[in-house]
């Protein structure tokens, strides 16, 4: 009785080293220098705003790289991106999914060319302008009304002298007397920022 209550014992210290496949698989990895693809967040829902559109798309564009797919895998992307759509968008795509409408791309930038031309900007640039014109710092720090302003501008493609006057007049008052005190030139927009934070802190 004693020998088998020692063999017991012998075989319950043995199954508590067992590893999981999971730390067999971390370890492997690990020996054979790999490392591991970082898990993508899946995209939001579309809806047909025409104001998210674009960051919608870019968001499929990063998971789109994160799974593998940035190059080919057309269908693959057309149908991941068909699966997002609700509301107007929904509406939009119903038609085409029931074979009532014949489809009007065959790859992956047909599918996003015609998205765009469905429910991107009627006048994007001039949207745009408009947005950039009443853009404004508000109780923000420079940093932060920095960040957003590029992303905006560059829909517009405006020049860095138009672009320089719009993101000075969103600014507040004491950074606007600043920079006309100063004798500082900018030769970009990514200049004037820095300079408008230099002067901020």
């Amino acid at each position: 009785m004693a020998a088998t209550a020692e063999q017991g014992g012998a075989t319950s210290s043995d199954t508590s080293q067992i590893l999981s496949p999971e730390q067999i698989r971390q370890i492997i990895t690990s020996l054979s220098g790999e490392t591991r693809k970082p898990q993508a967040k899946e995209p939001e829902v579309y809806r047909g705003e025409r104001h998210k559109l674009r960051g919608w798309l870019a968001q499929l564009i990063v998971y789109y790289r994160t799974v593998g797919w940035q190059n080919g895998h057309d269908e693959e992307k057309i149908l991941y991106a068909t699966s997002l759509l609700r509301d107007e968008a929904g509406t939009w795509i119903t038609p085409y999914a029931e074979s009532r409408i014949t489809l009007t791309w065959d790859n992956w930038a047909g599918f996003k060319g015609e998205l765009q031309r469905q429910f991107g900007g009627i006048d994007a640039k001039g949207e745009v302008r408009i947005r950039l014109k009443s853009m404004r710092q508000g109780k923000r720090s420079v940093t932060k009304y920095w960040n957003q302003f590029p992303m905006v501008a560059s829909e517009a493609e405006l020049d860095d002298s138009t672009g320089g006057e719009l993101l000075l007049g969103g600014m507040i008052t004491e950074l606007k007397n600043a920079w006309g005190a100063s004798s500082e030139e900018y030769e970009d927009l990514e200049a004037l920022a820095q300079c408008a934070i230099r002067k901020e802190t």
